[in-house]
């Protein structure tokens, strides 16, 4: 797609630039308008958190919630996990006041608010409780009926999950409408976004107090809808979604990192999955295909992770990684497993443009950005942009994937969209321009209104 491709220049030249930084800016500012003085009296007054699993996310989210000066107890059966968490945040503390960001006395401060148990018995005295344990629904179930006979009553239940159904997870406790979504975002206590996904019961003092909590915490916070992936993880699942598309199609992981790390992504879709670890899309589309045996999925995904190769921390994903590095290497495994896919699926293996790469991922996120507004699981088109320029990398210079595409032009994206049909081995069904895209271009519309318009799509 050149015109995508090259549009470097419609957002990169000083005006685009300030106009998108300022779209980001504006929308960001706007967040505190949503927080009632009432709601965030409500969560400070709160003085005592637990975190239940002392795993990468559960220790990041006890650092976050103790530097605002909440008591934090940290909850895991294993002792080795919370033994490594206990390590973990003594050294965050130690590396702060290394880097003289915090005096002898803060980090003794900071330090002083840790606790640690094996077993719950300690949450009754909290205001609010973080379930972090592994993407397990009955796991997060029964933690959830667990606590729910240990809290005091007004004591909000809230479930780090990125994919789970909300109102699965909430419907298993008698007292429902105290049970939140909270999705943070690896490592919590830096990493600026905040999913906020409320189940259908949950009650409009608990769904405030969250955003209190996130706005105390200084997150860029989106109120999600309860689908799959809410709105980060349903955009890059069909981001790279499309990126395996065209590996299968002739691409090489390098190539497609390159061209969409050239164009301003903070990191490519294979470099990411590799980072994250390939296996926990793999479970996601294993579970959908359970559900739906004619879904439409890339299959080398799958065909990687059927040979172990889970990313960084197996030596091997999409790429080839040295003992103790990071550094992803082209690897001959991937090339050769490429050539095998291709031939499996009867695909004759071409030469894959850096305009069709950019242009085929880019567009992906705009068609799936507008579904999402249309069908309501985003409360405005920004709530796309603000995820995923601060949740995922994409550049904010070029504002989101729906500023992007006002900028290009609805009519010019539905049809560069449709130009893409031609694959025949998924293009009729992912390639069909949203009704919103479609019919907002027919009328003229934009797809940065601040109001309500699904309804008319």
């Amino acid at each position: 797609m050149t015109e995508l491709a090259s549009s470097g220049s419609l957002v990169t030249d000083a005006a685009s630039l300030r106009h998108a930084d300022s779209w980001q800016q504006q929308s960001i500012a706007e967040l505190p308008r949503q927080v009632s003085a009432a709601d965030q009296a409500a969560f400070a007054a709160i003085t005592r958190v637990a975190v239940v699993g002392a795993g990468a996310m559960g220790r990041c989210i006890a650092i976050a919630m103790a530097r605002l000066g909440k008591q934090v107890l940290v909850i895991d059966a294993s002792e080795s996990s919370l033994a490594a968490a206990q390590d973990f945040i003594s050294g965050y503390i130690a590396g702060q006041q290394n880097k003289r960001k915090l005096t002898d006395e803060q980090a003794a401060g900071l330090a002083s608010r840790f606790s640690y148990a094996g077993v719950m018995d300690g949450v009754a005295e909290a205001g609010l409780v973080v379930e972090a344990v592994p993407e397990i629904l009955e796991l997060k179930q029964s933690v959830m009926q667990q606590l729910e006979a240990l809290v005091s009553p007004d004591c909000i239940l809230a479930t780090n999950t990125s994919t789970l159904d909300l109102d699965a997870i909430a419907n298993a406790v008698e007292h429902s409408e105290r049970v939140i979504g909270t999705h943070f975002f690896i490592p919590a206590h830096i990493t600026r976004l905040l999913e906020i996904v409320p189940a259908q019961v949950t009650s409009a003092a608990v769904l405030g107090l969250t955003k209190a909590m996130a706005l105390a915490l200084g997150k860029v916070f989106v109120v999600a809808g309860n689908c799959d992936g809410f709105i980060g993880n349903r955009l890059f699942d069909r981001f790279h979604q499309e990126a395996m598309y065209l590996l299968e199609e002739g691409a090489t992981p390098e190539q497609i990192d390159t061209a969409l790390e050239g164009w301003g992504m903070a990191i490519g879709p294979l470099r990411a999955l590799d980072m994250v670890g390939n296996d926990i899309p793999w479970g996601v589309r294993v579970q959908r295909a359970q559900k739906n045996p004619d879904i439409i999925q890339p299959s080398i995904g799958d065909a990687l992770c059927e040979q172990g190769r889970y990313g960084q921390k197996t030596g091997s994903g999409w790429y080839h990684y040295e003992p103790g590095s990071r550094t992803p290497v082209p690897s001959a495994e991937t090339a050769q497993l490429l050539e095998q896919i291709s031939t499996e699926l009867g695909l004759n293996r071409r030469q894959i443009s850096k305009d069709e790469i950019i242009g085929r991922c880019i567009l992906a996120l705009v068609n799936e950005g507008c579904a999402i507004v249309r069908e309501g699981f985003a409360q405005a088109p920004v709530d796309i942009d603000l995820a995923f320029v601060n949740g995922y990398g994409f550049p904010a210079s070029a504002g989101g994937p729906m500023f992007l595409a006002q900028q290009l032009g609805l009519n010019q994206v539905a049809g560069e969209m449709r130009g893409y049909q031609r694959y025949a081995s998924h293009g009729k069904s992912l390639w069909q321009p949203d009704d919103l895209l479609v019919k907002q271009g027919q009328r003229g519309g934009s797809l940065l209104a601040r109001v309500a318009f699904m309804n008319e799509a």
